[in-house]
């Protein structure tokens, strides 16, 4: 499975060499989804935030049929051009705004967000309307499941860990966070990207991610807002070169339409 190729937008290279060597967290979703087809047919699962596909081409792998939702055009044409023989497709859209967009059908037997898009969507008000949309396009008997991470370092402090590296045709990209800093509400993670030309050549650069903070009591809470009942949680261990994840499975409360 190639999730980025020369031909891939600078934005999606930087995510496959950023994101796409967790894998911690795959056999969770395969569960997760598994057994959300009814009377043994193919579960449709919707893919919040799904980038280049590193989820949603895993569950395609394994017999699902899966749609992503994804803001960046290019992130989404990108996992379209490269998934074209597979049961995923993109969409173009924010997650914060389900019910307007068209996913090809109306409700998902499961609609899951991974890894960070609930710390990254905009705060309060926007994960609510990304809740009220999950509870508008899951099916009746579906369940919804949301990625989030819990850890929350003393202060701000410097980051010494080792790059994550990929090769891409002759060039070789490197990124490895250097700082977090405390925002009161949120984190901010500095990560140093470095690109490595064919012709030896060094280009170095900076990028900053913001994420509000969360823990799976503030989840739940808004998860009741939204009418979704909590049913279980997964933890996620940490891995030598990620942090532990929670992840909150949710259906329909009885009677919710």
């Amino acid at each position: 499975m190639i999730l980025s190729d020369p031909d891939s937008p600078e934005v999606a290279i930087w995510q496959l060499v950023e994101s796409c060597g967790y894998t911690a967290d795959l056999p969770a979703w395969s569960e997760i989804t598994g057994n959300a087809g009814s009377a043994g047919g193919i579960a449709a699962v919707l893919d919040l935030g799904c980038g280049i596909g590193r989820v949603a081409r895993h569950l395609a792998a394994e017999g699902r049929v899966v749609v992503g939702v994804e803001v960046d055009p290019h992130l989404a044409a990108d996992l379209n051009r490269l998934s074209a023989d597979e049961r995923v497709s993109a969409v173009t859209g924010s997650a914060t705004d389900l019910a307007s967009l068209d996913l090809g059908q109306d409700r998902f037997e499961a609609i899951i967000a991974p890894q960070q898009l609930l710390h990254i969507v905009g705060g309060k008000l926007s994960r609510g309307a990304l809740l009220e949309g999950v509870r508008q396009r899951l099916s009746p008997d579906g369940t919804a499941a949301f990625a989030i991470s819990e850890w929350i370092p003393e202060d701000s402090r410097q980051v010494d860990v080792l790059p994550d590296v990929r090769e891409i045709g002759e060039w070789v990209y490197a990124s490895r966070p250097v700082a977090v800093e405390d925002d009161g509400d949120s984190l901010t993670v500095i990560c140093l990207r470095q690109v490595v030309a064919p012709d030896g050549s060094l280009q170095e650069s900076h990028d900053r991610i913001t994420l509000d903070r969360m823990d799976r009591h503030m989840l739940n809470d808004e998860l009741a807002e939204a009418g979704l009942a909590v049913e279980r949680t997964i933890e996620i261990p940490e891995t030598d070169r990620h942090i532990a994840t929670v992840i909150v499975v949710a259906r329909h409360k009885a009677g919710n339409p």
